[in-house]
């Protein structure tokens, strides 16, 4: 009666882990899914990071610009607290007035070097500064290009230019930046040298 208790019924042990591959299957599965999902909303967090603070960083640096400008033309006043009170004024005029244009004009640009930045980021890992900044340069080229002519045009539309590179370089590389210090993870390639020393092990 013994033997018929510890071996069953029929006098042989039970199979090992017959009730535990169930368990681990819907562990592995459970792994998965929750692994998809974070990688899901991985994406979708970088390319709001560069829909968010893009548009206000490129308008920042454009007011920056212009404040550069205007006091290297002579139109602020003599003395150096006169001129710092005017870039500040003209800073905060600037941002006020040109943050929701931002958003209108390069909430698009943005976006794209997000889509970007988060492709590289699903596919390789870790995301090099030359990748944002790449698509920056791309996207405000052929920005600049509709405003006139890139190798001969006038002296506004020359400023006008510049300014729009400045805007989408700035942005990107703010963006990389914020995106490196939230979003960092190691490169593939280190993930995969672990991986085999582990199995070495």
């Amino acid at each position: 009666m013994s033997s018929q208790v510890v071996f069953g019924f029929h006098g042989t042990p039970p199979a090992p882990g017959i009730g535990a591959q169930p368990v681990a299957k819907t562990n592995i599965e459970d792994v998965q899914n929750s692994n998809r999902q974070s990688s899901g909303s991985r994406f979708i967090g970088l390319v709001a990071v560069f829909v968010v603070i893009g548009p206000p960083a490129g308008a920042l640096a454009v007011t920056l610009l212009l404040a550069a400008l205007s006091l290297g033309s002579g139109h602020a006043a003599d003395g150096w607290a006169d001129q710092g009170r005017f870039v500040v004024g003209a800073m905060l005029l600037g941002l006020v007035s040109g943050i929701p244009i931002s958003y209108i004009v390069g909430a698009v640009p943005a976006a794209l070097i997000g889509l970007a930045t988060a492709a590289w980021d699903a596919n390789k890992g870790r995301v090099p500064f030359y990748v944002p900044l790449g698509a920056a340069l791309v996207l405000g080229v052929l920005a600049a290009g509709r405003l006139g002519r890139l190798v001969s045009s006038a002296d506004g539309e020359r400023a006008a230019q510049i300014a729009v590179l400045l805007a989408h370089l700035a942005a990107a590389c703010l963006c990389w930046l914020v995106v490196r210090g939230v979003f960092s993870r190691p490169s593939t390639s280190n993930m995969t040298r672990s991986g085999r020393n582990n199995e070495q092990q």
